[in-house]
């Protein structure tokens, strides 16, 4: 049974040190598609702050939270019970996942030709939200765009020309809350369903609930719990597109604890909409395909204010059974 790989890219800034972190970066997405990455610099009172925000946002009444449903431009609240991860390719999903979320995307650069998820972001009315999600996200993106590079050298590619297609990025930032298994919770309740991200790269903090697995290639589940000090990142589908297959993009899921409720931060790193995903080697592609046409049939497939074409998430009563979503991703 394989066991997640532990990296330390506190060296990273070097070409050194760079080539040593890519190197383990290759056999850990080539054989898993999962590693725990230490040494990152994100600090970790920017990470507390954020899990702080998120509790206080998640512990709104319903009606603050839907004041900010999710919109056209898939910014905003997510309620529970809304996703299915119906275009996943791990596992037929039938249930909705048993999970709520806030999402913030980056803002579109000034002239860009307008794709459907440009728009403005939605945010509670909340004193310190928004300079959480900055702080971490001012912090988390160079993180990000140095395990890009580290990719690229890894697969044996020019890191300039990979970071062209990030130039800018596609950046999800998603708070995540799993409320506790009920007792008579039906087979095939998740809260989030098999899966495997259709993007780059995600960064995750988890607390230390428990409830995250992933699979190995022999299809066994292992848990795969926090780490103090480091960020579980995996690969995600564009990855074996540009390293021919040689990286994975491994399926994962959640299982909600039944006695807690589980809280993640999921920061998932993708390239801008118009980049052509193709192999990074120059093979030729029988289907090359735009990210942003990409990201919209995934979410066309698994929202439900895509499918009835609703703006919003209704309102249910606070009294109300609670429900869920799945990554952006």
């Amino acid at each position: 049974m394989a066991a997640i790989p532990h990296l330390d890219m506190a060296g990273a800034a070097s070409p050194a040190g760079l080539r040593r972190f890519a190197a383990g970066m290759a056999a850990a997405y080539r054989d898993v598609g999962f590693a725990y990455v230490a040494g990152h610099g994100i600090p970790e009172g920017v990470v507390g702050a954020l899990f702080d925000a998120s509790r206080r946002f998640h512990a709104q009444p319903r009606a603050a939270k839907h004041a900010i449903a999710i919109n056209r431009h898939h910014r905003g609240y997510i309620a529970s019970g809304t996703a299915t991860d119906r275009a996943s390719s791990v596992e037929a999903a039938t249930r909705p996942n048993l999970s709520e979320s806030f999402i913030k995307l980056t803002d579109p650069p000034p002239g860009r030709d307008a794709w459907p998820l440009d728009g403005p972001n939605r945010w509670p009315d909340l004193p310190g939200f928004r300079e959480a999600v900055a702080a971490f996200e001012a912090a988390a993106e160079p993180v990000a765009r140095r395990l890009v590079q580290a990719m690229a050298v890894g697969l044996g590619a020019d890191p300039a020309r990979l970071l062209t297609l990030f130039d800018p990025p596609t950046a999800w930032l998603r708070l995540l809350r799993y409320p506790p298994r009920p007792a008579d919770a039906p087979a095939g309740q998740y809260g989030s369903a098999p899966h495997t991200d259709f993007g780059c790269l995600t960064l995750l903090a988890q607390d230390d609930a428990g409830g995250l697995e992933v699979r190995t290639a022999d299809g066994a589940w292992i848990a795969a719990p926090p780490v103090e000090g480091a960020l579980l990142v995996n690969t995600g589908d564009l990855v074996p597109v540009w390293s021919g297959g040689r990286w994975r993009s491994t399926p994962h899921r959640v299982v909600n604890p039944r006695a807690h409720e589980r809280y993640s931060i999921a920061y998932f790193y993708d390239p801008g909409p118009d980049a052509v995903i193709a192999p990074l080697d120059g093979a030729a592609d029988p289907a090359p395909v735009r990210f942003g046409d990409r990201v919209m049939a995934q979410l066309d497939a698994t929202y439900a204010y895509r499918q009835t074409g609703a703006a919003e998430t209704p309102v249910p009563s606070e009294t109300g059974p609670g429900q869920a979503p799945a990554s952006p991703g």
